[in-house]
């Protein structure tokens, strides 16, 4: 019977030389990819600041602006130009400056960029 020690030598090898894409939980990083829910928690807080956000377009309220749900369960308004458009049922990464007005929060999209959840997925 062989041991199992070369293939986790492999994995534990590959693992660690590709690099973690992953999100850290403290610190500047995690402050750039928010869900929603914190970006209405604390507005001021990510407030004129540039963020990552990822989710599901649950209502378009004009042709460039639209409402973004991630897995937080509560929408935001994103507003968009002639050239960055969604439409319900997209999923979509938004990238752009995070705003706390006082009739709501809203981010004005930088870039749109269409996603697909190929398992697992985490948002709605």
């Amino acid at each position: 019977m062989r041991s199992a020690a070369p293939a986790l030598i492999l994995i534990a090898t590959l693992a660690t030389a590709s690099g973690s894409h992953a999100q850290v939980t403290d610190g500047a990083q995690a402050d750039d990819h928010p869900i929603i829910a914190e970006l209405y928690a604390d507005p001021a807080r990510f407030a004129g600041r540039s963020v990552v956000i990822y989710g599901l377009v649950v209502e378009a309220l004009s042709d460039s602006v639209f409402m973004l749900q991630d897995v937080s369960q509560h929408p935001l308004k994103i507003v968009g130009n002639g050239k960055l458009k969604a439409a319900v049922g997209d999923r979509l990464i938004v990238l752009g400056a995070f705003h706390a007005a006082a009739d709501g929060p809203y981010i004005v999209a930088k870039s749109l960029i269409p996603t697909q959840v190929v398992a697992g997925g985490g948002c709605c």
